[in-house]
């Protein structure tokens, strides 16, 4: 699964001619936002992450005066209830969604206060983590989740982009999605998954035979860029 409590505090309604603007603009959002909420449902929505694999599939920054609507809703919430867990979940992901990720990550770990095995929630602060460039705090989010649900297939995947392309650690990403293969045979785009695992094969393949019998390998070798520009196809 992914985020949960996705659906939008929608804004009054105006009158005449600016009302159907206004709702067009609403429609549009809730529509777009239905559509994420699905998308994240299936339980594949990769992290944001460097290259071709850097984005989930992203909903677009709302309007600006909807974002301050929201924003100001659920922490008018809070203000009553500072420990609602689904404002403080909700609030996130509004954060998630425009791109915010502190204020997402400090709420994101607000709820994860009151209900620490939320699996959903802590992936999602992970993949906030790594789109602040903190690969080690992603690391450390999502091998949580993975304590809680070790066969969590979006921790799993988010995992693998995480060692891949924040450490270089091609092992590391090999065997997180072995897991997620054995452990989740209908996760979506299995496909997509094997092909990185044979891209990282052949260039490892690639690397052994390649390098002198004294030599190390570095971080970043063309080994390395070989592989991003063969899972970039």
């Amino acid at each position: 699964m992914g985020k949960q409590y996705k659906e939008s505090v929608a804004p009054e309604a105006r009158n005449s001619a600016a009302t159907i603007v206004f709702t067009g603009i609403i429609c549009l959002a809730v529509g777009v936002g239905v559509g994420y909420y699905f998308g994240k449902s299936v339980g594949f929505s990769p992290t944001p992450a460097a290259a071709p694999f850097s984005s989930q599939t992203q909903t677009p920054v709302m309007d600006p005066a909807v974002f301050l609507q929201d924003e100001a809703s659920f922490k008018s919430i809070l203000r009553s209830n500072p420990k609602d867990l689904n404002a403080l979940i909700r609030l996130g992901n509004l954060y998630y969604d425009n791109k915010k990720y502190r204020e997402a990550v400090e709420y994101y770990g607000k709820a994860l206060e009151i209900d620490p095995n939320n699996v959903d929630v802590r992936t999602d602060r992970g993949s906030c983590y790594w789109s602040l460039g903190q690969a080690d705090e992603a690391i450390g989010e999502f091998q949580k989740s993975l304590q809680v649900n070790p066969s969590h297939g979006l921790t799993l995947y988010n995992l693998g982009i995480v060692y891949l392309h924040g450490k270089n650690d091609m092992e590391g990403a090999r065997k997180a999605w072995q897991k997620l293969l054995a452990s989740n045979p209908d996760f979506p785009d299995r496909s997509r998954i094997q092909e990185m695992m044979t891209s990282l094969a052949s260039s490892d393949a690639n690397s052994t035979m390649g390098s002198e019998p004294t030599g190390q390998s570095k971080p970043g070798s063309s080994s390395m860029e070989d592989l991003f520009r063969r899972m970039k196809k």
